[in-house]
């Protein structure tokens, strides 16, 4: 599997329990001899009334911002010797880890789930989503028992 690559989708206002997302991701990584790639989707309105009142550089500095906690997030994760880059994309969560996992040929795509909650038939929505519609594997990732 060399030269191939994983996208793993973290959600920074969740980094603490997406953490393990990240570690699993590094894992299939290293098993397979794959670059890891990091994505985080900045979740756009979809209401285009709404978008008009939303500042054009105030969406520029929210995706530098979130650039930048992504870098932080990376920081605090023991890489070794696997190849990491990062994306920070904006729009539907689950169209654009989709899209991104497409643009990079990658062999998996690691996602991370809620609890289970009947209201969500035991897999969060994004999840689901890339599950379902992704063109290659896709590992969801549960939090630990005790969280």
């Amino acid at each position: 599997m060399a030269g191939n690559s994983i996208l793993a989708a973290v959600d920074l206002q969740h980094e603490e329990s997406d953490a393990h997302v990240a570690a699993e991701a590094l894992s299939l990584a290293r098993t397979h001899g794959a670059d890891l790639h990091l994505i985080y989707v900045v979740p756009d309105q979809q209401i285009s009334y709404v978008q008009n009142y939303v500042p054009k550089d105030m969406k520029a500095q929210v995706d530098a911002d979130a650039n930048e906690h992504l870098q932080s997030f990376l920081a605090l994760l023991d890489t070794g010797d696997v190849s990491v880059d990062l994306h920070v994309q904006r729009g539907i969560v689950y169209e654009e880890i989709i899209n991104v996992s497409n643009q990079i040929s990658a062999d998996f795509v690691v996602v991370g789930s809620n609890k289970p909650k009947l209201t969500d038939f035991f897999m969060g929505p994004n999840a689901a989503r890339v599950a379902r519609h992704a063109e290659c594997s896709v590992m969801i990732v549960r939090p630990s028992r005790s969280d």
